[in-house]
């Protein structure tokens, strides 16, 4: 091969692989969007929250008439909640259920209504 070649196919390699990896992330991405509400309706401190994970990677966490923005992402098999403080929080999903992990280690389990 000439070598003007080689360092073509080279860049186009490299962008073949950037763009799956861009397509794959994407993907897993709408695999989480949607809105959560609390697991356990049955506790009236709940039932007016709920999370939402938007398919830019924005969300909004809502307790009552309160609204925290936030970006997430997928790592893994984790879901990770970056407020706008520089806190990390972080969760999994598994089926239609979103479990985070608070600081306190106290687990709380949301499902997906949307």
């Amino acid at each position: 091969m000439v070598p003007s070649l080689r360092k073509e196919f080279f860049y186009l390699i490299a962008f073949a692989l950037f763009l799956s990896i861009f397509m794959f992330s994407c993907a897993k991405k709408n695999n989480y969007t949607g809105t959560y509400v609390p697991h356990v309706e049955a506790l009236p401190e709940y039932s007016e929250t709920s999370i939402e994970l938007k398919e830019n990677g924005i969300g909004n966490w809502r307790i009552r008439n309160d609204e925290v923005p936030f970006r997430w992402d997928v790592r893994g098999e984790e879901i990770r909640l970056h407020t706008k403080s520089g806190g990390v929080i972080v969760g999994k999903i598994q089926g239609n259920t979103l479990e985070i992990v608070l600081q306190d280690r106290n687990i709380k389990y949301y499902k997906r209504v949307k």
